[in-house]
């Protein structure tokens, strides 16, 4: 089975597209949202973990941007290895066509979730700091490209990245090599906890963001729901089946 790169070409730039500028209608509902309350910023609020438990606030800024920083590292740096790992050893289809089914699932649910509900940023003066335009001109929702949002409200899309190669990675190893395939879930698992250290040190999101965002995620991409659309989608001759068809015999 050979993957179908035009539908994946195209839905894949359709869901990017689309994140963009969802992402900045996050990131515009905030700022509406201070203006309404004639403020220029909002005062986040109270994350007992970062504030109680790690006491963050004791944290200087230069300190917490570094750390915000790794998170990306983190981030970035899992997708391109198993970006790298499926190149080299695996090219099976199903695993590209699996994050591109995943990915058009959680994109509109996590923004739709958003901005149904304003919540001030984990992240104090994130309008500034962000450098999000407060301008009437509102074209810039449709080409600006959203380095940081502000507004990131019960999700976190790095972690949701995070969690959605981890899966892919540790399903690439064959199920006859158990041990590799468990060594591989333990390294994700881990990698996912050094970059929660990150951003709960940074205040980077709110703690609940990353717990649910970690819950749904790893049902989704565990959900054989996925794998049909998969396959049905951006397989060649890939439509699944509920079962292998098999002889039967016949009774007289």
């Amino acid at each position: 089975m050979a993957i179908r790169w035009a539908p994946v070409l195209v839905i894949g730039t359709l869901v990017f597209y689309l994140n963009l500028v969802l992402t900045n209608l996050v990131s515009l509902r905030q700022v509406w949202y201070a203006r309404e309350l004639n403020r220029t910023s909002l005062e986040p609020l109270h994350d007992t973990l970062f504030v109680d438990w790690i006491k963050g606030y004791n944290i200087e800024q230069y300190v917490s941007l570094a750390l915000r920083d790794m998170v990306d590292v983190c981030t970035y740096g899992w997708v391109l290895l198993t970006i790298l790992a499926w190149w080299c050893c695996s090219r099976e289809s199903i695993f590209p066509a699996k994050v591109i089914s995943i990915q058009m699932v959680i994109v509109p649910c996590f923004a739709i979730s958003q901005l149904m509900t304003v919540v001030p940023d984990s992240q104090p003066n994130c309008i500034e700091k962000y450098h999000i335009p407060t301008t009437s001109d509102l074209r810039w929702v449709f080409w600006r490209w959203p380095y940081r949002s502000c507004g990131n409200m019960l999700w976190s899309s790095d972690v949701a990245q995070l969690v959605i190669f981890t899966q892919i990675a540790a399903q690439m190893v064959s199920i006859h090599k158990p041990r590799l395939r468990w060594c591989v879930w333990v390294l994700g698992e881990f990698w996912i906890f050094v970059t929660m250290v990150f951003i709960f040190s940074s205040r980077y999101q709110y703690s609940m963001d990353v717990f649910i965002t970690i819950l749904v995620v790893k049902l989704l991409t565990t959900h054989p729901w996925i794998e049909h659309i998969s396959m049905y989608c951006f397989v060649k001759n890939g439509k699944y089946y509920g079962r292998a068809p098999t002889n039967e015999m016949v009774t007289m």
